[in-house]
């Protein structure tokens, strides 16, 4: 097999990214939920007929690095690439098979050129409800039996179309069953669309040639990678950190240790150290938390190309079965990215040492926020889930990004205020940076955001928080940034919380959240009167909310 000349080459890999764009773009025009057509929360993946990431689109990069390997291990539980057919379209979304929560669905489809079967199409996206206990997931299960339907993968369309009892199984076990059925339905879409264009490549270039194409793809990112690897200096690397509790035992902290070692063109993460499984529900299934290791690597290395199958060969991760990163049944893993972010700032952090230009210090964390208007009917309970952004640490010579989404999340964006006020019963009526509370150092870590919601009509309110005892810290003498907190202004007074299930709330209400700022980086300098008012520190916040 002859791999094609080096233009025909580069053409081949564009039209597959192009493909995967197109997917993407399918997938969020067809989508029935903003948490899709507005926010973005989705993937796309082009793989060969070994599983193998050909090409991405953009969206979250906690989802693109592991999307190859669930397939691969779903065409394995579906009596493998025999059992495919033309016209398939597999639907799943078990936590210990694709590593993230049952809300993340993920569909892909064979494609077959000629009756072979020579890649498959991939999309995975986040569901407003898959009939767990709490609407919309909630945030304190203690089981995978609480937090919703589990599949693991079903066909939910053959050649003659859509799997109608597999529908109404979706249907039946959702509180937004019309907006569940669409979201699958678009996802499929997206997976026949991305079907389709492999197979005009292949029509146009020839099967041989479309081989040959990917074995040299992947030849190539593997010794870009090696060489990326290759230009840091030997070594083990070491951090830790910890997340606050997993929200059941309180005041417990969670812990995640890395080790990375580096010989010549190679590298080994371990994870030996990281806390054992917990009762709440940050567990991360082992796929995600592999995928967590390769995106915090692949923005510390760089690479001018999108990562693919060969991208990640010299890399090797090791999670030790039983840890809380590598979820084993019956563990709950609905709060899964709070992890996968400390993960990925850990992993960033280790290399401190051998890449001083390129590792900034800790960022916000994780804050989740959702509200719940129950109803009935095919309308089915409205809810307003939302990935706050944050503030990012500063590095050698550069502050914090001001209010970002976190690592994990990439093109995720928040609901604009038109959409939300259109669309749900709110009011914003505050939403900007949360000015001082990114940490001080040479340079200054960026800041926070504060959003304020007014309830038109009763809600209940779940909120995930973390990184208060444990702040985003500082790098090279620069202190941590200001944890956050959500306020919650009632008709009986305030209070102020981190975590919650299902708070009732009267119209009227307002809950105001405050995002964590990013760390510092370099010893700080003198700081003018003015400006200290604004600079709490970390433990001062922890301070005032024991207190209350």
């Amino acid at each position: 097999m002859t791999a094609p000349d080096a233009a025909t080459l580069e053409i081949i890999r564009n039209r597959m990214l192009a493909a995967a764009e197109d997917m993407r773009l399918t997938l969020i025009r067809s989508a029935y939920t903003p948490t899709i057509y507005e926010s973005e929360d989705c993937a796309i993946g082009l793989l060969d007929r070994d599983a193998e990431v050909i090409a991405l689109s953009t969206g979250l990069p906690i989802f693109l690095g592991n999307l190859g390997q669930a397939v691969a291990d779903s065409v394995a539980l579906r009596g493998g690439p025999g059992a495919m057919r033309p016209g398939d379209v597999f639907l799943l979304n078990d936590a210990y098979l694709q590593g993230a929560h049952l809300q993340d669905c993920t569909a892909f489809a064979p494609i077959f050129h000629d009756h072979r079967l020579v890649g498959y199409a991939v999309a995975r996206a986040h569901m407003v409800d898959v009939g767990s206990s709490e609407p919309g997931g909630g945030m304190a299960s203690t089981s995978i039996y609480e937090e919703g339907l589990r599949l693991g993968p079903v066909r939910v369309f053959d050649q003659d179309g859509p799997c109608a009892d597999i529908f109404d199984v979706l249907r039946r076990n959702s509180r937004s069953p019309d907006e569940l059925a669409g979201d699958v339905q678009a996802m499929s879409s997206a997976v026949r669309i991305g079907a389709a264009r492999v197979g005009e490549i292949i029509d146009r270039w020839g099967l041989d040639a479309f081989d040959a194409a990917c074995a040299a793809i992947f030849d190539y990112s593997e010794r870009e990678t090696r060489a990326l690897i290759g230009a840091l200096p030997d070594g083990t690397y070491r951090a830790t950190g910890a997340m606050d509790d997993d929200g059941i035992d309180s005041g417990v902290p969670v812990t995640i240790a890395v080790t990375i070692t580096v010989r010549g063109e190679e590298l080994e993460v371990d994870l030996a150290g990281t806390s054992p499984q917990v009762r709440g529900a940050m567990n991360c299934g082992v796929a995600q938390t592999i995928s967590s290791v390769r995106v915090a690597l692949r923005l510390l290395l760089g690479g001018e190309r999108p990562p693919d199958g060969g991208t990640f060969r010299p890399v090797t991760v090791s999670v030790p079965r039983g840890c809380f990163l590598h979820a084993e049944e019956p563990a709950a893993c609905g709060n899964y990215a709070s992890s996968a972010v400390l993960l990925m700032d850990l992993v960033m952090r280790s290399l401190a040492d051998a890449l001083p230009d390129r590792v900034c210090a800790g960022q916000y964390g994780d804050t989740i926020s959702e509200f719940v208007w129950e109803g009935t009917g095919s309308a089915g309970t409205r809810m307003l889930g939302e990935a706050h952004a944050g503030g990012w640490g500063a590095g050698q010579g550069y502050r914090g990004a001001d209010g970002v989404i976190d690592l994990t999340n990439g093109r995720f964006k928040n609901f604009s205020v038109e959409l939300l006020e259109s669309r749900y019963p709110v009011v914003v009526e505050e939403y900007g940076y949360r000015r001082g509370s990114g940490g001080r150092g040479a340079f200054r870590g960026g800041n926070g955001i504060v959003r304020r919601y007014r309830l038109t009509q009763p809600a209940l309110f779940y909120l995930w928080m973390d990184r208060v005892s444990t702040p985003p810290w500082g790098l090279a003498g620069g202190q941590p940034g200001q944890p956050g907190f959500a306020r919650i202004s009632t008709a009986d007074g305030v209070q102020d919380v981190l975590k919650c299930e299902g708070l009732p709330l009267s119209a009227g209400d307002e809950v105001t959240i405050l995002t964590a700022g990013g760390g510092g980086y370099g010893t700080p300098g003198p700081v003018a009167a003015d400006e200290e008012v604004l600079q709490m520190t970390a433990g001062d916040i922890v301070r005032e909310l024991q207190t209350r």
